[in-house]
């Protein structure tokens, strides 16, 4: 159901160590840190967590709260329908359904924000 998560956090530099620190145990590591956002998995399940600054507005990623949730969906049809379900009941468009061949070949997301602005984001990578 979760494809990854995101946080936003106040002092990103602060909270690299933290979060290194937490996900060792688990297996994850910082896979990639661009000083917008950090993603932190293994080679297994690649990087399903990442943290990104509040203060970052890079491509409109980070809303105020700076949450961020993708869900999985099966195929095309169910992001363009959960997309469209989102946006019938109040959410806002923050990046319509589409093909994004810069984040992976096979890549076809959406993301809403919900009432209070967290970013949810509807992607599959079925062909």
């Amino acid at each position: 159901m979760i494809d990854h998560l995101s946080l936003g956090v106040a002092d990103f530099d602060r909270s690299l160590p933290f979060y290194g620190a937490l996900l060792a145990p688990l297996g994850f590591r910082l896979m990639s840190n661009t000083g917008a956002e950090a993603g932190f998995g293994n080679d297994a399940v690649g990087r399903p967590f990442y943290l990104y600054p509040i203060d970052v507005v890079a491509s409109g990623r980070v809303s105020a709260p700076g949450t961020h949730v993708a869900f999985a969906c099966a195929d095309r049809a169910g992001v363009d329908a959960a997309f469209a379900a989102a946006i019938a009941a109040g959410g806002a468009a923050a990046r319509p359904p589409a093909a994004r061949p810069e984040l992976s070949a096979t890549y076809y997301g959406a993301m809403v924000l919900d009432p209070d602005g967290h970013r949810l984001e509807l992607v599959t990578y079925a062909a």
